[in-house]
């Protein structure tokens, strides 16, 4: 087995894959690295820590993760059976700490949305400067074009068509001052320049493509953890709802208004199981959510301060949780949500 062999992606696959003790399926290891929040998968990712691995390749089709696996058998790394996916040999390639601030779980479904807002509102106070007015939109996806119109609208109550230029490139400058600029600087358009694709600027920086694109997602959620530094920029960020599956949206939303679960199961038809899902997978989602109607602070503690393999050994520690607490407590630490 030969390390130069392996690119980015297959260390990314290689680390997932070793961070559970066990053997996975195919189909769970590829809802992890998609970001498919079934029950199992939102769980375990807890469980084991791999919350900031989860959901990374949103995109990968699953015929090409099926590819992936399959080089990986035939280069020595993996075995695959029937009972699923085991290492053959330990990857050392020191992924986690060279992506050091990858968090797929909170931003899995808000990054690419955040930076296609991004290249728009670039593209556009560039044109100001340019003082051109005719120009074809350098992302044409009808949302976006909506969004970005509406948040330049709101900057222009408030200043002129210069400040507000200038204070955006203020918040751009600090970003960028702190992060890898050759990775996004020529992503961007304005004036007669056209900005290139990920592909286009890996290839200038003689980058593989999938290196580049892990430095270039590492780099964002970054930012996107520390947006509170930039106000202009913040308010181009996605809904932490958009994370949520639809189903577990629609649950949120008569959450909030008031309706109480049983209500909710009714209108909705749904066991009190598929609620549950709902309710981990909101809690895990989205920040200030409160959970103290099912657990309290005393059992997250004392579940958070435990290393476990699996609910059944939380289980026979806190006989007096059911498992939704348990799955709730494993959560609860991680993702903010409230006891109270």
């Amino acid at each position: 087995m030969e390390w130069a062999n392996v690119d980015v992606l297959d260390e990314y696959l290689l680390h997932v894959i070793a961070a559970f003790p066990r053997k996975r399926k195919p189909a769970f290891l590829y809802a992890i690295v998609t970001g498919k929040r079934t029950g199992q998968a939102v769980q375990d990712s807890h469980l084991f820590d791999v919350t900031r691995f989860f959901g990374c390749v949103p995109m990968m089709r699953q015929r090409y993760f099926d590819a992936r696996l399959g080089q990986l058998r035939d280069a020595g790394w993996i075995a695959l059976d029937e009972d699923g996916v085991s290492l053959l040999g330990v990857p050392e390639s020191g992924f986690a700490e060279r992506f050091a601030d990858l968090d797929g779980f909170s931003f899995q479904s808000r990054t690419a949305p955040f930076f296609e807002r991004l290249l728009l509102g670039v593209q556009v106070f560039s044109n100001w400067k340019h003082e051109r007015k005719r120009y074809l939109p350098i992302v044409r996806e009808e949302e976006t074009q909506f969004v970005v119109k509406q948040w330049l609208g709101h900057l222009l109550q408030e200043r002129t068509r210069s400040e507000a230029r200038t204070a955006f490139y203020r918040e751009l400058t600090m970003w960028l001052q702190d992060a890898k600029a050759d990775l996004y600087v020529p992503r961007f358009s304005g004036g007669d320049y056209i900005g290139k694709t990920g592909l286009q600027v890996a290839d200038e920086l003689d980058m593989e493509p999938w290196a580049y694109y892990f430095e270039w997602l590492d780099g964002l959620h970054k930012l996107l953890a520390q947006l509170e530094r930039f106000p202009m920029l913040q308010k181009l960020m996605p809904d932490a709802t958009r994370e949520l599956t639809t189903s577990a949206q629609e649950t949120l939303h008569l959450l909030r208004q008031g309706l109480d679960t049983e209500r909710v199961m009714a209108i909705r038809r749904l066991k009190w199981s598929t609620i549950q899902d709902h309710l981990v997978e909101i809690a895990a989602t989205v920040p200030d959510f409160s959970v103290g109607a099912w657990i309290d602070e005393a059992a997250v503690d004392g579940v958070a301060q435990g290393t476990w393999q699996s609910l059944k050994e939380i289980k026979e520690a806190f006989g007096e949780l059911d498992y939704f607490q348990i799955r709730l407590a494993l959560i609860v630490k991680r993702s903010g949500a409230k006891c109270n």
